[in-house]
């Protein structure tokens, strides 16, 4: 008989549940106010890809919204581990979501926060993205734009017009019209063999893989630094990729904006740090992971 292989692993407050039995009360404050936190982990078999970066985002998005993490990194780990290794694919996604439990407002007192893992299998992708530009904005001043929130109302209106046009994703322009992102994913240009990527200050994630690209980028003596710049200047750019913890590194071959398209070539920077990452993650650099 052929091996039945499950599409979703659950895990709510470290206990295994079947994906359709997963509930969380609609009570808690993450349904009612989209209080609560998300990290979103590539895994290798069991093997968490970045776990201290994302864990240290993680706590600092809980003391900045004043949310209590209800167990330590070690249990969070264990609890995600035990998830990933219950699913057979060797590429999956992990998504660990935190919310901030019952709400005060209805129950009279704060609940407990629920931590509950998602696995599913996950493809790397290779072949380039075709990104259209969204026409919301995100303020560049919010301090909020530095951690990952389940409120995630303008990212995905934008992506999910983005491929309802037949692109992959959607760049988010900050409110001083200067590239902040992509709505999954941080964003790299390469001009004159130098790489350029916005900095915090445009609105774009404190990304956990755009941290992992400046470091690899001056391991590799690549030139790199970060600048705010046009849409319009952007695409004059040589190459365009985009990082993030499900992508790696993957370059963009179209962008689309009003109704032009303008066509951008791979090169060999893009190339370069897609082979190391992929490398990378299949070996276990534990210098850089």
């Amino acid at each position: 008989m052929p091996r039945l292989v499950p599409k979703i692993v659950t895990s709510i407050d470290g206990r295994i549940v079947p994906a359709r039995a997963a509930r969380i009360p609609v009570i808690d404050n993450s349904f009612l106010y989209a209080e609560g936190l998300f990290e979103t982990f590539l895994a290798v078999g069991d093997r968490l890809i970045f776990a201290n970066r994302h864990l240290r985002r993680l706590k600092n998005g809980a003391r900045m919204i004043g949310l209590r993490l209800p167990v330590a990194d070690a249990k969070l780990r264990r609890w995600m581990k035990t998830a990933a290794g219950r699913h057979p694919d060797r590429y999956k996604k992990v998504r660990l979501t935190i919310t901030s439990g019952d709400s005060p407002r209805w129950t009279g007192k704060p609940g407990k926060p629920r931590v509950v893992i998602s696995v599913s299998r996950h493809d790397l992708p290779e072949e380039p993205f075709k990104l259209q530009v969204s026409e919301f904005l995100v303020d560049q001043d919010s301090p909020f734009r530095q951690i990952k929130t389940v409120s995630y109302a303008i990212q995905a209106a934008a992506f999910r017009k983005a491929l309802a046009s037949g692109y992959d994703d959607a760049i988010l322009l900050n409110e001083n019209h200067r590239v902040a992102e992509v709505t999954s994913a941080n964003i790299f240009w390469v001009k004159r063999g130098i790489i350029y990527t916005p900095p915090l200050s445009a609105g774009c994630l404190d990304g956990v893989t755009r941290r992992a690209v400046i470091a690899v980028a001056r391991r590799l003596k690549l030139k790199i630094a970060q600048r705010h710049d046009t849409l319009g200047s952007m695409l004059s750019a040589d190459e365009i990729f985009i990082s993030s913890s499900l992508k790696l590194v993957v370059g963009v071959g179209v962008i689309g904006h009003g109704a032009r398209r303008t066509l951008i070539s791979g090169g060999p920077v893009t190339e370069m740090l897609h082979e190391y990452f992929r490398r990378m993650v299949d070996e276990g650099d534990s210098l850089t992971l």
